[in-house]
């Protein structure tokens, strides 16, 4: 065990504290290395704890990477949905939802893309935790999306999957310089604006 590990006083963390510490470094690992980075002796190394200790507190991988993709992306749900519920009309809403896409460090966008795109391999942790946060995002926007265009739930699935990757799309361009901010929304909203009208139009 390393002197900086012996100094810290792991063992009189709160139970619920030690968790979110955890949590807070696994968090760490995937931002830096993809979902393939988090494993559970990785996690100990990383928070300087035993490996006992991680399976303690999560009992698996599986476990631990619901668990880590709870917590990564769970204010983003809640201000995803904070978004719809404003009431807002169209334009108004893609812009906050394209914005906080951008506002997302871009290691943990790029997370959050990998994870839904599912091309992570065939571990079952995360085919599990792919189809919990493709669920979570569709159960807000796609309702949405189903209530501007009048589409079935496949069409308003499909509709809404491809604004979303457009953003994460542009959102790329953003981080690497190919494109300003503003123009960069406002090419978003037009774009969608002009799918779903196209859409609810040619029913």
């Amino acid at each position: 065990m390393s002197a900086s590990a012996k100094h810290v006083p792991r063992s009189y963390l709160p139970a619920d504290v030690r968790r979110t510490h955890l949590l807070d470094v696994a968090g760490g690992l995937v931002r830096g290395g993809g979902w393939s980075a988090l494993s559970m002796q990785g996690l100990a190394i990383a928070a300087g704890v035993s490996r006992q200790l991680v399976y303690e507190r999560f009992g698996s991988l599986d476990e631990l990477t619901l668990a880590t993709l709870t917590h990564l992306f769970e204010r983003a749900y809640a201000r995803a949905e904070a978004i719809v519920a404003a009431g807002n009309d169209l334009d108004r809403t893609l812009r906050a939802g394209f914005e906080q896409i951008l506002d997302m460090p871009p290691e943990e966008r790029q997370a959050l893309r990998a994870l839904a795109a599912g091309d992570l391999g065939a571990r079952p942790a995360l085919a599990r935790a792919r189809a919990r946060l493709r669920n979570r995002i569709a159960a807000i926007w796609v309702p949405y999306v189903a209530q501007q265009t009048g589409a079935d739930d496949a069409e308003a699935t499909a509709l809404a999957w491809m604004s979303i990757t457009a953003g994460w799309g542009l959102a790329d361009l953003v981080a690497d310089g190919t494109l300003a901010r503003r123009r960069a929304i406002d090419a978003y909203v037009r774009f969608v604006r002009a799918s779903l009208a196209a859409w609810g139009t040619s029913r």
